[in-house]
């Protein structure tokens, strides 16, 4: 076969594989909230708050309030997911049920056994060979778009990146961040893109392509008091101090 079969045949091979595991992938952070009570931030304006239903495509929040009896429910679809810059998760509208499986989450961040070990090496093999396949296929499409009938495709740069992006995007659940796994049970600073009045610490317990979850988080400049969780979307702050 010739490079440019092979390259076509590359490309729907791992798209296929990309749109059936991204249509049942569950970013891993966010399913951390599923079933809580959240408050949803875009920058300081509180958008919405009540119970989490998180599909792999959709959110569902269920308000707690009366005079929404005729509207309880609200979709967040997957294209929206990049609105959600903060999402607070109450520690005040926990379960005991909740508080035991938190705690759990907190105690094996800071102290993980063996097996949760191996688990996160293995995962974090996926995501360095993620990032290898992602560069392979780059380099794939911007051959391929110069060859026989993927050429009219150059002209589309937008529907090339999307290939792109959905082809690899998927693989797995997350982004390698080697400085990030030795914080992984550390209090952290998260540094606000674009927001200087916005101070973010807290524990920090996982991350994803998309999110950085911190337990115990403060917020200063929000006016938020109470105890809560914090998913940080990664599009609007980074870790940028380790605390301790």
């Amino acid at each position: 076969m010739d490079s440019l079969t092979i390259t076509i045949i590359t490309i729907i091979i791992v798209t296929f594989l990309s749109a059936f595991f991204k249509g049942r992938k569950i970013d891993r952070c966010l399913k951390k909230i599923n079933g809580y009570f959240v408050q949803v931030y875009n920058t300081k304006e509180k958008s919405i708050e009540g119970m989490a239903e998180v599909a792999s495509n959709s959110i569902v929040i269920e308000f707690d309030d009366e005079k929404a009896s005729k509207n309880k429910k609200f979709i967040l679809y997957k294209n929206e997911f990049k609105n959600m810059e903060l999402i607070l998760r109450l520690h005040g509208f926990f379960d005991e049920v909740q508080k035991s499986k938190r705690d759990q989450i907190f105690k094996k961040a800071i102290n993980p056994g063996l097996l949760a070990k191996l688990n996160r090496k293995l995962r974090n093999v996926f995501a360095t060979a993620k990032d290898a396949v992602n560069e392979i296929i780059g380099l794939l499409l911007t051959s391929a778009k110069t060859m026989g009938p993927i050429k009219a495709l150059s002209s589309q740069e937008k529907q090339v990146n999307k290939l792109k992006d959905d082809s690899v995007g998927s693989l797995t659940g997350n982004a390698f961040e080697p400085i990030w796994e030795k914080c992984i049970g550390k209090r952290v600073g998260v540094e606000i893109k674009e927001e200087d009045t916005l101070k973010v610490e807290g524990t920090l317990i996982e991350y994803s392509q998309s999110y950085i979850l911190l337990f115990d988080s403060s917020i200063a400049g929000l006016a938020q008091e109470e105890p809560h969780d914090l998913l940080v979307s990664r599009e609007y702050g980074t870790i940028r101090h380790i605390i301790n």
